[in-house]
């Protein structure tokens, strides 16, 4: 019988953990590029709808619930982590049915980040139509134009990131090393949301260090126009893995 420990680490390990993912990028680039290329083209064709419906603005609300299901699209470069790990060449094959270890659970947790994705668009569309009377610009420059030239633009948006950072850290709590774990474990959904939080909490100062540098690599990927993404995806999930290596060990109970 197993029971999960928390470590207690510094802001330097951060900084390990980006090198560790960076080293995994390097030992399998075809297997995650692929990764990235396939993030960064559904980016695309999610921003092209909504340039074609003159919805645009749903896409500050898509990019940032982006940052809230991350982690469950990270599950094909763990798992090239993981077998870089144990000294085996990765596979992409493997890769992609790597969710069918434990995969109930996985994928409850996949529906966990889902259901906090909907609650984030439902706050988000609330506060737009309070803010706006539910007008909505026709075009993208009327969009720019209406949430940072006038009043009630700049209120929805410092009201609308607020929420949107305070969602984003809780989801961060929850998901922070859950879904590596249930992939290295046969542990339930409840025991890897537990360890996450514990992880957090514990190594409160270095784990919003390493928030912000996820937001910021995500954020670097949004801005070049979903290029960054194709480097920038693995390599925050590569890292994640190794944060996760790093933050929980297994010891005899």
């Amino acid at each position: 019988m197993t029971a999960t420990r928390i470590r207690e680490v510094s802001t330097e390990h951060v900084w390990q953990w980006l090198s560790a993912g960076w080293r995994d990028l390097l030992e399998a680039p075809l297997q995650s590029l692929f990764y990235g290329f396939s993030l960064a083209l559904l980016s695309i064709l999610i921003s092209a709808g909504v340039i074609i419906t003159d919805t645009y603005y749903a896409l500050p609300l898509l990019l940032a619930g982006f940052l809230l299901v991350a982690p469950f699209f990270g599950i094909g470069p763990y798992s090239i982590s993981q077998q870089l790990e144990q000294g085996e060449s990765p596979s992409l094959r493997s890769t992609l049915l790597s969710c069918s270890r434990n995969s109930f659970h996985i994928l409850n947790m996949g529906l966990v980040l889902l259901v906090c994705f909907l609650i984030w668009a439902m706050l988000a569309i609330l506060i737009f139509i309070f803010f706006q009377q539910g007008l909505t610009p026709s075009s993208w420059q009327g969009f720019v134009s209406m949430l940072l030239g006038t009043w009630s633009g700049i209120q929805l948006l410092v009201v609308g990131t607020y929420v949107g950072g305070v969602l984003a850290f809780i989801v961060f709590t929850l998901s922070a090393v859950s879904i590596p774990m249930l992939m290295d474990r046969p542990v339930n959904i409840f025991e890897a949301i537990q360890t996450s939080w514990r992880a957090v909490w514990r190594n409160i100062v270095p784990m919003l260090l390493w928030a912000g540098v996820l937001a910021s690599i995500i954020s670097v990927g949004f801005l070049t126009l979903y290029v960054g993404l194709i480097i920038g995806f693995p390599l925050a999930a590569h890292a994640t893995w190794h944060a996760y290596r790093d933050l929980v060990e297994t010891a005899d109970a």
